[in-house]
């Protein structure tokens, strides 16, 4: 009897383990809300008609969005959800700056809300919104399965690797397809969505103006319609962010089988379009579709590729949530949403209340909303961490810099430096402002580290804190907060620097000279060096805009202008009429040493876009410069900068200078507070 209990027993484990393993497998099914809100998808049609029929134009925007949506992370709504408090999300990274629809989201959200409550997922929104964005369009009314469920994590990092850009080729497009388990029909179906929608300019505007780096037009390109194109998108214009070209000339807002025309006639806006006559089963495609006077399979093709791509890295089950809200997780106890603007924008007459702001939360306008159970991220690091030990430090620190950079503004660009080469060094820890001595080479005395200026000035800083509050404030924190209040002081972007970084006690030469990125790295040595350092390549393309203050000297690019295969050429890739000009007025030998140059002439001293307009003229200064426009996710990234209003990069520089500033920190018990910062401790 006991034996017979235990088998039932067993058998009944047994059985509950099959259930509990075949429940959690992920998949979406049709008919999911049948049950629990069967008008679910009747509501989101009958509030997506009128939306649509308010403005069209959403249409295009909508399909996008679940296109970005289900290529990163997979389709659970991660693209809705709200930047925090150290980490940008989705929708604030460079490909997503133009998506619209987010309020439409909101609002159909709010209606299933009313009628089924926690029911919907805001992932089966997106989805139904793209399905319903089709239809009303004109377009195939197709089934599309539910049951998704919202992730909690949405990452800016993630986009680069995953999202299609606009410049990808034929190779680049199939692997990216390939990655998400779509085929090569997807990809030339799926492609068909740009029937209907608008683009802004910068997303193709390199093959109007400077298709292989010469400033010419992309050969592949109709020269007719290249000529129309160039009267509305004018070349480095910031304008073009507001302008809007069609995808589809003829007709826009019409889904039909405009766009495979147009492709086939090499009209295509994109070259990922141009690039689907480059693959025999692609051109197919689209010279059958050119030629149809149906457009039923292109119809009953697009349904079935949109389920497909519906079906990516799906969440169900107890896998992810489903939120109240689109733009933050249900879960979370605070929702901080960060807003970077530059401290010397902050207006207000009160000098007190202007200091206050500074040393709070309120200097980054950091505002949480409470929820429910998670508290925000907390680092190692922490911001207002001398509030007790030394409340005064960072005013004392930006009262000084306030002082006495704008006199001298350059010294902002070589304190900014400074901060680079101490961070890629043995991470944040001061290491580079360590003297040698007569058995040892420290950082300071590298190749790379011999043209740093601004000890003196740091040495005075750690001074004054010193008087206030003895072996408290560490160099490494100092370096930090001198650098981020040097750009405040010449009109640039505030950004968050939370402190507690403790000083190093090694400082080697030989380390310096391997670890720092050099002026004549390509882009895979590039590459290679920030993500050593836990960077992205967005990071690479936005802490290089720090080359918009500066100069340097003619030695760090002067093999560009007279040797630069070891045969007395110049560099190909750098715009010769600049070349010859550097030659002529500045670096009027190969071997000057001296002359200095700026790295953004006409506006080395500001903090501005300067130096991304240069790149995409091919007169960036050094090889480092030239090697970001060799990549196609990174002059896309350029691209979208020089194409966004000022504020965009500058919140996009300080949340990488913070990501940078945490860099194999040392903290707690190790390391030292250093007396002086040119000595390790005796």
């Amino acid at each position: 009897m006991r034996s017979s209990m235990a088998l039932s027993k067993s058998l009944l484990l047994l059985l509950l383990g099959f259930l509990c393993s075949s429940s959690t497998e992920a998949h979406v099914e049709f008919g999911f809300y049948n049950d629990t809100c069967p008008h679910a998808e009747a509501i989101v049609l009958d509030e997506m008609t009128r939306i649509i029929a308010d403005d069209p134009k959403l249409a295009g925007s909508l399909l996008r969005m679940q296109f970005q949506d289900c290529f990163v992370r997979g389709c659970d709504a991660s693209i809705l959800l709200d930047s925090l408090n150290n980490n940008v999300a989705e929708k604030d990274d460079i490909p997503n700056k133009s998506l619209r629809g987010f309020g439409v989201i909101d609002r159909v959200k709010a209606k299933l809300e009313e009628a089924c409550p926690g029911i919907v997922s805001c992932a089966d929104i997106i989805a139904m919104a793209a399905r319903d964005s089709v239809y009303l369009a004109n377009g195939p009314y197709f089934p599309i399965q539910t049951g998704r469920r919202d992730g909690n994590k949405s990452e800016a990092s993630d986009l680069m690797a995953n999202l299609p850009p606009p410049t990808a080729n034929i190779t680049q497009l199939k692997a990216f397809f390939l990655q998400k388990n779509l085929t090569v029909k997807d990809l030339v179906v799926l492609s068909g969505a740009h029937t209907i929608g608008f683009s802004h300019c910068s997303s193709f505007s390199q093959r109007l103006y400077n298709f292989s780096g010469k400033g010419d037009t992309d050969p592949s390109l109709d020269m007719e319609y290249a000529e129309k194109l160039k009267r509305k998108c004018k070349p480095y214009d910031h304008d073009d962010m507001r302008t809007l070209v069609k995808m589809d000339p003829k007709s826009p807002r019409r889904f039909d089988l405009g766009y495979y025309k147009l492709v086939s006639e090499e009209k295509g806006l994109f070259t990922s379009d141009e690039a689907l006559l480059h693959d025999p089963e692609t051109r197919a495609y689209v010279e059958r579709q050119a030629m149809a006077s149906s457009a039923e399979e292109f119809f009953k093709d697009f349904g079935s590729s949109m389920v497909s791509m519906g079906k990516i890295g799906v969440l169900t089950h107890q896998k992810g949530e489903i939120r109240k809200k689109c733009a933050y997780n249900t879960n979370s106890k605070q929702v901080c949403r960060l807003f970077i603007i530059p401290f010397s924008r902050i207006q207000t007459k009160n000098s007190l209340a202007r200091s206050k702001m500074r040393n709070t939360s309120v200097r980054c306008i950091l505002m949480c909303v409470v929820l429910s159970s998670l508290s925000c991220v907390k680092s190692d690091l922490e911001l207002d961490f001398y509030d007790k030990s030394c409340p005064t430090a960072e005013k004392m620190i930006f009262d000084y810099v306030k002082q006495h950079v704008p006199n001298a503004p350059s010294l902002a660009a070589a304190l900014l430096r400074m901060h680079f080469h101490d961070c890629f060094v043995r991470g944040c820890d001061g290491s580079v402002l360590i003297n040698s001595t007569r058995k040892h080479q420290a950082e300071k005395s590298a190749l790379p580290n011999q043209s740093l200026r601004g000890f003196d000035f740091l040495d005075t800083v750690k001074s004054l804190v010193e008087a206030e509050c003895p072996g408290v404030v560490s160099c490494a924190d100092i370096i930090a907060l001198v650098a981020r209040d040097s750009v405040v002081a010449i009109g640039g972007p505030y950004w968050n620097v939370p402190t507690g970084r403790r000083d190093g006690l090694i400082s080697r030469s030989s380390e310096a000279s391997k670890e720092l990125p050099a002026p004549t790295f390509d882009f895979t040595a590039l590459r290679s060096s920030f993500s050593s350092k836990g960077l992205n390549l967005k990071d690479l393309v936005v802490l290089s805009g720090a080359h918009t203050v500066g100069v340097s000297h003619c030695q760090s690019f002067s093999n560009r202008l007279y040797n630069f295969t070891g045969k007395g050429d110049e560099d190909p890739s750098l715009d010769s009429f600049y070349a010859a000009s550097l030659r002529k007025n500045k670096c009027k030998t190969p071997k000057d040493t001296t002359t200095i140059v700026e790295m953004d002439p006409g506006s080395f001293r500001t903090f501005d876009l300067g130096y991304y307009k240069h790149l995409l003229q091919r007169r960036g200064l050094f090889r480092s410069d030239a090697a970001l426009a060799t990549d196609a996710a990174t002059k896309s990234a350029i691209i979208q900068l020089v194409n966004s209003p000022l504020e965009v990069f500058f919140k996009e520089f300080g949340l990488s200078m913070e990501k940078m500033g945490s860099i194999e920190v040392k903290t707690g018990s190790t390391g030292e507070i250093r007396k002086n910062c040119a000595v390790v401790n005796v």
